[in-house]
């Protein structure tokens, strides 16, 4: 199409970007990413504050020492300049998780 000739390929509503943990950064800016995945790998696509001394790997263990308990659907747990919105928690397990970035003010860049 005309718009992909001038401006090149663009990229898809959704974009996989690593399917070995289901990461995939949203059209809007957000991204969508299993709770079991290593917080390790995740800041290799968003630039969270992790402290050095911690108990927790994963996601789902970031948000429940957040919360102190386990995450219900649609809970949010601010994280630096992040939003972490759990989507989807089956057998008291946090599957996935949406990640938004936030204006310096602390809003959200976009309407979810």
């Amino acid at each position: 199409d005309v718009t992909e000739t001038i401006a090149g390929n663009l990229p898809n509503e959704v974009e996989e970007i690593d399917a070995r943990h289901d990461i995939q950064k949203n059209a809007d800016g957000s991204w969508t990413a299993n709770g079991h995945m290593p917080l390790e790998d995740l800041v290799q696509y968003v630039p969270l504050p992790l402290d050095e001394k911690r108990e927790y790997h994963t996601i789902a263990g970031l948000l429940m020492e957040y919360l102190q308990r386990i995450p219900k659907p649609g809970e949010e747990v601010q994280v630096g300049d992040y939003l972490l919105k759990t989507l989807q928690v089956e057998s008291h397990r946090v599957q996935k998780v949406q990640i938004i970035p936030l204006r310096k003010d602390g809003e959200m860049e976009y309407e979810v």
